[in-house]
């Protein structure tokens, strides 16, 4: 009796459908463009592969400041597993539009305060200091300009500012591990800077 031919080629089927799949994998993710800036789907944190979770972009006075995405090592959903999460994460903010660095410190500052309580910030007065001075001696943030918060076990959070026309990004590291909950809650926390923002981070549509 003859051999079917579906049965014949089931192998042939099976090796095709498996090199459809390796191609389809090896094809990686496009990157989530929101407001012009390319946010690509995946990042790294000291050797550590994190995933893009959301981004969107942060409204103020009813005009785009900047556009925010966010990376972790397994996507979440809400902001108390980001929070609690101790795998790496990052944070990449393009500005839209020129900003002076002095009042974007402030602007800043004023997150922290919002989103921390008393007893989350004294311990973090020497950190908030440092961070105010990085980006005041920046002068004008430009439409384009960047900077990027990574945070690591071993690191702890190191904070990168890069201008246009700069030869090297301004670099500082924060050991302490309170630093990047106090600086996630600012876009995470309970009054966040943009409601829109974190939902949008958090990989949802509003």
């Amino acid at each position: 009796m003859k051999q079917p031919v579906i049965s014949r080629n089931f192998g042939a089927i099976t090796a095709l459908f498996v090199a459809l799949a390796g191609n389809a994998a090896a094809v990686p993710a496009l990157a989530l463009e929101v407001a012009g800036v390319n946010f690509q789907s995946q990042s790294l944190v000291k050797g550590t592969k994190l995933q893009l979770n959301g981004a969107g972009v942060r409204q103020q006075a009813f005009t785009p400041l900047y556009t925010a995405g966010l990376y972790l090592e397994e996507k979440a959903s809400t902001a108390e597993a980001v929070l609690l999460s101790k795998g790496a994460k990052q944070i990449r903010v393009v500005m839209l539009r020129e900003v002076n660095s002095r009042d974007f410190g402030a602007l800043l500052s004023r997150g922290l305060v919002t989103t921390s309580n008393d007893d989350q910030l004294s311990n973090l007065i020497p950190e908030i200091m440092d961070l105010g001075t990085l980006i005041a001696e920046r002068g004008k943030l430009q439409a384009g300009d960047s900077f990027v918060i990574d945070w690591s076990a071993t690191q702890g959070t190191t904070i990168r500012v890069n201008q246009r026309g700069s030869h090297k990004p301004a670099v500082e590291v924060f050991a302490k591990p309170d630093v990047i909950g106090a600086l996630m809650r600012i876009w995470l926390g309970d009054n966040p800077a943009d409601a829109e923002l974190k939902a949008a981070l958090l990989g949802k549509t509003v």
